[in-house]
């Protein structure tokens, strides 16, 4: 709680002004971090190719992680703290931000630009690596940009991907 009403700029009490508990602002910090995500994903201008589709995705994420580190941390680590309607909407949005990433996977095998793989699998895979930034982004975020470090952990990621280099 501390962590949040820091990264807000109030103090613990003031929060509980604007919500009725600890779970609702825990919902409010899942359900924002979820829609800028899947936002990001909508991003008008996109190219279709699918390697630059997964590059953007992994900026989305390390840009959430680098300009709200809490609220990501809190996303990472107390997701099963949810309960009920809550956890039922969060779940939904996560399913449908993995549908959407997963069909980006299944696109680029479709079209020829990925090898052949299990897409469930290495949808998870890219995401596992996206998301664990989160331990050891923060500190890096002043000095390396989003797009620079998505660079530089999605290379190796997308030449085992790409039939261009197999």
């Amino acid at each position: 709680m501390q962590m949040l009403a820091d990264e807000v700029g109030l103090g613990k009490p003031t929060l509980y002004h604007y919500f009725p508990s600890k779970n609702a602002i825990l919902f409010a910090m899942h359900d924002a971090h979820m829609s800028a995500l899947l936002a990001g994903l909508d991003g008008e201008g996109d190219s279709d190719e699918p390697l630059d589709r997964l590059r953007a995705a992994c900026i989305d994420i390390l840009r959430q992680i680098a300009e709200h580190p809490g609220y990501v941390r809190a996303f990472m680590d107390h997701y099963e703290d949810l309960e009920g309607e809550m956890r039922d909407h969060i779940r939904t949005q996560r399913n449908a931000y993995l549908q959407r990433m997963r069909g980006i996977i299944e696109q680029g095998i479709a079209n020829g630009h990925f090898r052949q793989c299990d897409p469930g699998l290495t949808t998870l895979g890219f995401l596992g690596m996206c998301n664990w930034a989160y331990k050891w982004y923060p500190p890096l975020a002043k000095r390396r940009p989003p797009e620079d470090v998505a660079d530089a952990i999605c290379q190796p990621f997308f030449e085992g991907l790409s039939l261009k280099n197999g």
